[in-house]
């Protein structure tokens, strides 16, 4: 893996898998297979010609641009490298950027200074019911949802036609460490996960966020739960405000779904299983109460706002007052069930950063709509002494030491052959693993 020093923008993505495919054309090929709402086309990338297919998805949250990095070194790497796509018998498909159009409103912090305040300032992730990876139909009357977008049945449709072996949703999360989930138990990947996540020097998280109260297959590996759980978990008795995502869909072909959630910022506290002496319990409800506080005087601000230029901001800032109040009510639900042990490190760390993580993207989305309609708002003073004071109260609580992008790229692709190779292990009792895990390996 060579440096990376910059974040990519959807055009150079773009043109990265326009260049392999003229260097390597014999491997490679690329397709439109949909439009986003904006007009923009969704393309698919494939490499190789074998009878097992992978389907890899970047940016299914826009502000989550990792994975665009991976896609354009994963990609290139299994063009170049046989043994990763005839030795075990795999066909490599990649969609770039499922969601170009909310991925186009992050490029702003790309380039950084990757601080916290950068960072947020430029934010920008849609409301669940237009992600296109959560809108998936779901027809359980006791969580129904088929408003699907777009991108969402431009990404159906591949699905239904690879019936991939393995989907991998490439996903960053913002402190800590690394964690995974899998849509389905694979005998043996939890360890290997864990393995590859020593080798590529990336820590575990071991403190759940958004994976608190999830069946846990091994550390830092998590079992996604059936979409009509979260549906139910997310909307608190309200109407669905999501469907189901690409791993539930894809499940209906036998499909080893994979996320691997990279860290943006390295803090210790997120992989230290020591004894933190608090009351777990404790932690959970303080979260709990700060959570809703803080989407009170959030909303009653939102509230305050006459938008004047239309912008998806708004409803996305809607969403995570919302989103705030059902991780509140999460919190609250386990602190029910620990009994009077005490948390770890990693579990406080996890807790408390939700908060930050909460009223931090709130705050900044209301910014960038105040700042579209204009300075002489009635509420732009408050909210931007909030965002200072959180951004503040940030910076003194977490660590801005950000992983090098190339460390973070490698943490992705090394998973992705680490779970192909177990699959064809699975499959061949082992006959081709060799060559895919010492290539896992090597990527480090």
């Amino acid at each position: 893996m060579p440096e990376i020093d910059r974040i990519c923008t959807v055009d150079e993505v773009n043109a990265a898998v326009d260049e392999l495919v003229a260097e390597l054309p014999e491997v490679c090929r690329v397709r439109r297979v949909g439009a986003s709402r904006r007009g923009e086309a969704l393309r698919l990338l494939s490499v190789g010609h074998g009878a097992r297919t992978a389907l890899v998805i970047g940016c299914p949250h826009p502000n989550e641009p990792i994975g665009l990095l991976t896609v354009t070194h994963l990609a290139r790497l299994v063009a170049e490298t046989p043994e990763l796509r005839d030795g075990i018998g795999f066909s490599w498909h990649f969609i770039p950027c499922i969601d170009p159009d909310g991925t186009r409103l992050n490029e702003g912090w790309f380039a950084g200074p990757h601080t916290i305040r950068r960072y947020h300032s430029e934010f920008y992730r849609p409301a669940l019911r237009d992600q296109p990876e959560w809108t998936f139909p779901v027809l359980d009357e006791r969580a129904h949802f088929d408003r699907t977008l777009p991108e969402t049945e431009a990404l159906a449709r591949v699905i239904d036609e690879l019936r991939p072996a393995l989907q991998y949703s490439l996903h960053n999360a913002d402190f800590g460490g690394v964690f995974f989930i899998l849509g389905r138990e694979v005998p043996g990947v939890a360890d290997d996960l864990a393995r590859v996540a020593t080798q590529v020097g990336v820590p575990l998280s071991l403190g759940p966020v958004d994976t608190l109260g999830w069946p846990v297959l091994g550390p830092a590996v998590y079992l996604m739960p059936p979409a009509e759980v979260l549906i139910a978990a997310n909307s608190q008795g309200a109407q669905a405000r999501h469907g189901g995502s690409s791993a539930h869909y894809a499940d209906r072909y036998g499909t080893t779904s994979l996320i691997t959630e990279v860290p943006f910022w390295h803090d210790e506290r997120a992989s230290d299983a020591g004894d933190s002496g608090r009351s777990y319990a404790e932690v959970l409800r303080t979260t709990a109460r700060q959570l809703r506080a803080d989407a009170g005087a959030l909303d009653e601000v939102r509230q305050r706002i006459r938008t004047r230029v239309p912008s998806p901001m708004p409803a996305a800032a809607a969403d995570f007052i919302e989103q705030a109040g059902a991780f509140a009510a999460a919190h609250e639900a386990i602190a029910a069930t620990v009994g009077a042990r005490t948390a770890t490190v990693a579990e406080v760390f996890g807790a408390e950063s939700v908060v930050h993580m909460m009223r931090l993207r709130t705050a900044g989305v209301l910014r960038r709509q105040l700042a579209l309609d204009g300075e002489a708002h009635a509420v732009i003073d408050v909210v931007d002494a909030l965002f200072d004071q959180w951004c503040a109260q940030a910076g003194e609580a977490l660590s801005e030491r950000a992983f090098p992008l190339r460390q973070l790229v490698s943490m992705q692709i090394a998973a992705a052959l680490a779970v192909a190779a177990r699959l064809v292990e699975s499959t061949e009792d082992g006959q081709v693993t060799s060559e895919a895990s010492a290539t896992a390996a090597r990527t480090q």
